[in-house]
């Protein structure tokens, strides 16, 4: 089963995430701090900016979103799991929309930058100057393991 985060961890990890000028470095040690379950901490370091990159995007011209993410397994497997398995997903997916329309606009954004799939979208639109007809992937997440999503059936 994997752990929740508590909405005072979902909102700290939010405000680290949105600060100025802030390391990657200096998120993981300051989000290590206060969630002491590191794998909880590597959920929301990396999940925290796709999901907010989402938020933005979704606003955007119109393009397909990913309601799938990539893992792999100890043995190099890949998998597409859906975003429905993962907790933080349905919980800050509401907060990253709430910020977009309300703000802070400077965090929000600063959390969003952080997002390959948004990185991915900007690359585009610099390149073709539109979206439309697009498909967007969900990310690969390279340090949270498939088997935190997968049933033991299919884990091992």
């Amino acid at each position: 089963m994997l752990s929740l985060p508590s909405e005072e961890h979902l909102q700290k990890a939010i405000a680290v995430l949105g600060r100025d000028g802030i390391s990657g470095d200096e998120i993981e040690i300051e989000i290590s701090a206060f969630v002491h379950e590191q794998m909880l901490a590597r959920r929301l370091i990396d999940w925290l900016p796709e999901i907010f990159g989402i938020a933005l995007i979704s606003h955007m011209e119109d393009i397909n979103l990913p309601d799938t993410f990539g893992a792999q397994d100890k043995h190099g497997n890949w998998f597409r799991l859906e975003f429905k398995l993962e907790p933080i997903f349905q919980m800050a997916i509401k907060v990253a929309t709430e910020m977009y329309h309300a703000g802070p606009r400077n965090t929000f954004g600063n959390i969003a930058l952080r997002s390959a799939m948004l990185s991915t979208v900007s690359r585009v639109l610099n390149e073709s100057g539109s979206l439309e007809g697009g498909y967007l992937s969900g990310p690969s997440l390279i340090g949270i393991p498939a088997e935190i999503y997968l049933p033991p059936s299919k884990a091992f």
